[in-house]
């Protein structure tokens, strides 16, 4: 749809626009088109009315106020809207799918265009400098020709760069959008019998919870016996059910979920025993097994994942007072000395090593296996920024996991950590993770670091299983309002690079499965790796450095999921 401009405030004179909402006459007498300006095509599609005249008047209330100033000069930064959209150098869009787009721009003309989002008009404007694309680019199917024909558009001011004029970034180019409200048009546009559970919407509240948790029974045996493939069926059963389905199952429409992707016969079968009996034969049985009761406890002490567990029942233990008169742990009492992990070099890990997380969570499982309130997330993330501006100033901070997924209780605190400088913020925040660790031991607000990891380079193959972050595993001392006393707490640490700290945040929000299939999204759809250390391109290892979580999304091809929304997991 044509763009037209609504009539400026700021026009003195009598014909302000054309019939046809055409560029304003009082506006090209002052500034006459020449080879400075850019001109801006704004595509309406998926852009609100009250916002597009936001934009257009932006960029006409800019004009004026430097045609005022300084009538006979044309600045660093002088733009123009234009209905034409072969005529524009920059096509200014909300879309960011090809297919979206060609509904409204043919392709062969789109590939000679810098196609960017409205933010970049708005930062423009703001720092009265045309902004490198590369940071903006609304579609990435056009990246390279995006790239390629800004290159024209910041070679339309005198003297201009790629890079800002004083070498670094203003402020407002780099955004947060920690409190970001849902928009209901993204949402619309999810679907809850998607194949990949980050197309769908996952709320919190599940209108199925009894069904979910008693089918979660056969997954979680599943888990604790290292049966992989029919851990995954269910999770993703689960994830289609639990999560994404918005309405309560019965009998009158269990036949709409033939429809729904990974609901075979035998889970069908369940779901339909559950409607006539309120129960599931096969997790009742479950829930009688004792092995599966006592595996069940093993796994949910911190360093004992299923194959531990399996292990431990093979040498009789059956209870955790038998695993505490194994390891030989007094409850509530640990005095593993963890702290030289600081300094230690990476080297191969012996067996006390590997017991020395369980030793410690096995002591301290009283208070682990409590959950932790929000406000009590919060104060936690204030007390460690508090700490880290003794060491580093200009950091910032997300808290993520469960917490981020609007979950009332959270069982661990993740918090990613990096430098508001994004040209150096990498530099600053190399070693930073040590510095912080160590600050928080001689507070007296970590008692031991279970892991700790520097930097590596993006695994482009993802040969390991961790990211490439710095990061570390600790137990934390709070203070909990509701018990009145100090409590251990896990919290993991997770320091990222300015260009990859919204790639962390998403990669540490969750939920499992909902990170799992952005992986595989990745992939499968996009030729891309995926993970909390960065996003690459296959064929040929290249980058990305989102600016923003949406861009997160965007480089992926995915539209926008807010974190409240990815709860695809129990």
């Amino acid at each position: 749809m044509p763009f037209k401009r609504p009539p400026s405030s700021l026009h003195t004179s009598g014909s302000d626009s054309d019939s046809h909402g055409g560029p304003s006459k009082r506006l090209r007498v002052s500034s006459p088109r020449n080879d400075n300006v850019v001109l801006v095509y704004i595509l309406q599609a998926k852009i609100h009315p009250e916002k597009m005249s936001e934009l257009a008047m932006l960029v006409e209330n800019y004009k004026v106020q430097r045609s005022l100033e300084e009538p006979s000069v044309v600045g660093e930064l002088n733009l123009e809207l234009t209905d034409d959209v072969e005529k524009a150098d920059v096509i200014v869009t909300a879309t960011n799918m090809r297919q979206r787009l060609e509904r409204h721009v043919e392709w062969r003309i789109a590939k000679t265009k810098a196609i960017v989002t409205p933010l970049w008009l708005q930062d423009s404007v703001k720092s009265g400098w045309p902004l490198p694309c590369s940071n903006y680019i609304a579609i990435h199917d056009l990246e390279d020709e995006t790239l390629r024909n800004h290159d024209t558009v910041q070679n339309t001011s005198p003297g201009s760069s790629s890079r800002f004029p004083s070498g670094e970034e203003t402020e407002s180019s780099w955004q947060t959008e920690l409190d970001e409200p849902m928009d209901a048009t993204e949402v619309e546009l999810l679907s809850y019998n998607a194949k990949y559970s980050c197309l769908r919407p996952s709320p919190l509240v599940c209108p199925n919870q009894s069904l979910v948790e008693e089918i979660d029974v056969i997954r979680q045996s599943r888990n604790v016996e290292g049966e992989e493939r029919s851990i995954l069926s269910y999770s993703r059963a689960i994830s289609i059910q639990y999560a994404a389905y918005p309405y309560v199952i019965t009998e009158h429409n269990f036949k709409d979920l033939h429809e729904l992707p990974f609901l075979g016969v035998k889970i069908l079968s369940m779901i339909e025993e559950f409607l006539k009996t309120g129960r599931i034969t096969e997790a009742q049985r479950i829930l009688g097994d004792t092995r599966f009761q006592s595996l069940s406890t093993f796994i949910t002490i911190y360093g004992i994942g299923p194959q531990t567990a399996r292990r431990i029942y093979d040498l009789g233990l059956r209870t955790l007072e038998e695993l505490e008169r194994y390891y030989e742990v007094q409850p509530g009492v640990s005095n593993e000395e963890t702290m030289s992990l600081l300094d230690a070099e990476a080297s191969t890990t012996t067996k006390a090593e590997v017991e020395q997380p369980i030793r410690i969570g096995l002591a301290l499982r009283h208070d682990l296996s409590q959950t932790i309130p929000r406000d009590e997330v919060e104060e936690i993330n204030k007390t460690i920024m508090r700490e880290l501006s003794h060491v580093q100033k200009g950091c910032k901070s997300v808290i993520a996991g469960g917490y981020r997924r609007g979950k009332p209780q959270s069982n661990d605190v993740d918090i990613i950590i990096t430098h508001t400088d994004w040209n150096l913020g990498s530099q600053k925040v190399k070693g930073l993770c040590k510095k912080l660790v160590q600050r928080l031991h001689e507070q007296d607000l970590v008692t031991h670091v279970m892991h700790l990891s520097g930097f590596h380079r993006h695994n482009v193959l993802r040969t390991h299983h961790w990211d490439s972050l710095e990061k570390a595993l600790t137990v934390f001392v709070s203070h909990n309002n509701l018990l009145r006393r100090k409590v251990h707490r896990r919290v993991d640490l997770i320091f990222a690079p300015p260009e990859v700290f919204w790639t962390a945040v998403v990669g540490w929000t969750g939920s499992t499965m909902f990170e799992r299939d952005l992986r595989l999204w990745a992939k499968q759809r996009k030729g891309m790796k995926f993970d909390s250390s960065g996003i690459s391109r296959r064929h040929d290892s290249k980058l990305y450095y989102p600016r923003t979580e949406r861009d997160v999304f965007k480089v992926l091809g995915l539209v926008y999921v807010h974190p409240t929304l990815r709860n695809a997991d129990t």
